[in-house]
């Protein structure tokens, strides 16, 4: 299900995105559980997520999330990544997360959607101008498939749906809830602390 979709405004050029360091991972099964047998498939897309430029970064800032972490990918002509569920593991451990806390996966485009450009979010078929944006949560399927000529470039960025913690008029002793990074806490001699 899609979590969030809109436009930000484009204030990223082809020199911001092109010519990064790109890097491929060929061992996808840490990335994500696959739905489908992917051994027919040309899987994978290039990625850069170190030394981006700041106009990236300001992107993620306009997103309420915690912990953002942002990567431009670039998808060639005849790859796909199937319906799949990301795993976030390497998210998770470098950022200190928590199985209960609820990750969020955001895709922004930095071009229009070009001919056979795919982005598929459960049954839905994602497209727009450069600025669109489709955001989904942890374990939902989804896939993307370039099958156009032209290389597809997407701003990816990860990070945790903001709790919403109810504020507690009268909380009692020992009352627990969680706060808003996800933690538990509790209620003792007058003040919250993490569990």
């Amino acid at each position: 299900m899609i979590y969030s979709s809109g436009n930000i405004e484009v204030n990223w050029t082809e020199e911001d995105y092109k010519n990064l360091a790109w890097f491929t991972n060929d061992a996808h099964e840490e990335k994500f559980n696959a739905t489908v047998n992917t051994d027919t498939y040309d899987v994978g897309v290039s990625m850069c997520f170190e030394d981006l430029p700041q106009v990236f970064l300001n992107v993620a800032k306009q997103f309420n999330i915690n912990c953002p972490v942002v990567a431009i990918n670039r998808m060639a002509p005849g790859k796909i990544l199937p319906y799949h569920r990301d795993l976030f593991k390497t998210y998770k451990k470098r950022n200190n997360i928590s199985d209960n806390q609820d990750i969020l996966r955001i895709i922004v485009f930095l071009e229009d959607t070009k001919a056979g450009h795919q982005l598929w979010i459960e049954d839905q078929p994602c497209y727009g101008k450069a600025g669109s944006y489709f955001g989904w949560e942890r374990d939902t399927i989804h896939m993307a498939a370039n099958l156009g000529w032209e290389d597809r470039y997407i701003m990816q960025i990860t990070g945790c749906k903001p709790n919403i913690v109810k504020e507690v008029s009268n909380p009692s002793e020992g009352e627990v809830t969680l706060d808003t990074t996800g933690y538990e806490v509790i209620f003792r001699n007058g003040a919250w602390y993490r569990i």
